[in-house]
């Protein structure tokens, strides 16, 4: 009896021994993933440095070394409109057309430099009141408000957790958007709204960059030209136009730099238009 029991126990011990050995096996295997996983999160960290550090070197040379050359080219171009100034043949209008390429690249550079600049600061740590936000924002475009005759209708904005600074950049972009594919002759009208909504509450395609229980959504509605809805994620890339730079002036980046702020929030933006009725651009922070 007792030798049956011990033949029981030995077998039932056995059995665990080879039960320890396959989940110590597991376990190992587990862990060499782990380590290869680990090692390319590494690599991935480093690229992501490089990449940040190639952009901040590029914001460096947008800032100077690019900028000081057009700013001559500017310079001497004013030089020769002055010689010029009571020329009856095409010199004049060659001079004018260098000041205009000198200016827009310029504002090309700039827009680069402040795209580079958002791409690689994402610290959005801190309390900002998005009322101040649009006031600011809105104090800088006041006299193409008063030029347009625009109407900007604003609901009580909330205060969240952000960067002022890149928030403020935000709405400028929208908003001065909105000014610039106004319809002619039609004021302008611009209007902010705002509401909560629950995360279930999103829209299906909508996907924020941090999940969130709640997220503060805004919209900026405007009665403008408007554009075909098919195109709303082309819009959000950058250098992408949909209309040509003799009817708007711009670089194609202005809504690129709003994505690229909503997206360093932790949030997602889109867009709905059809031509001719305007258009709205809704983002979604989180709370």
């Amino acid at each position: 009896m007792l030798e049956q029991q011990v033949k029981e126990r030995t077998e039932e011990l056995a059995a665990t021994n080879e039960e320890l050995a396959a989940t110590n096996e597991e376990l190992e295997s587990n862990n060499e993933g782990y380590v290869v996983l680990n090692e390319d999160l590494e690599e991935s960290n480093r690229l992501l440095l490089r990449s940040n550090d190639n952009l901040q070197q590029f914001a460096y040379v947008a800032s100077h070394d690019l900028q000081e050359p057009l700013r001559k080219i500017q310079q001497f171009g004013d030089l020769l409109t002055t010689r010029y100034a009571d020329s009856v043949g095409e010199e004049l209008v060659y001079v004018e057309r260098i000041q205009s390429a000198a200016k827009r690249m310029s504002i090309l550079i700039k827009d680069l430099l402040d795209f580079s600049l958002i791409s690689t600061q994402r610290d959005v740590g801190g309390t900002v009141s998005l009322q101040t936000v649009v006031e600011s924002a809105l104090s800088t475009l006041e006299l193409r408000v008063e030029e347009l005759g625009a109407q900007i209708r604003v609901e009580q904005l909330p205060t969240l957790s952000g960067n002022a600074s890149q928030l403020t950049q935000l709405f400028q972009n929208l908003l001065s958007n909105a000014l610039k594919f106004h319809r002619p002759g039609v004021a302008p009208v611009i209007e902010i709204k705002t509401r909560r909504v629950a995360s279930d509450e999103l829209p299906s395609g909508i996907t924020p960059n941090r999940v969130a229980p709640a997220y503060q959504l805004i919209e900026v509605i405007d009665n403008g030209i408007g554009f075909e809805e098919k195109y709303v994620d082309r819009i959000f890339q950058v250098f992408q136009r949909l209309h040509g730079k003799s009817a708007y002036v711009g670089t194609g980046i202005g809504l690129a730099i709003c994505e690229k702020v909503v997206t360093n929030h932790g949030g997602a933006i889109t867009a709905r238009s059809q031509p001719g009725q305007g258009a709205a651009f809704t983002i979604y922070l989180p709370i």
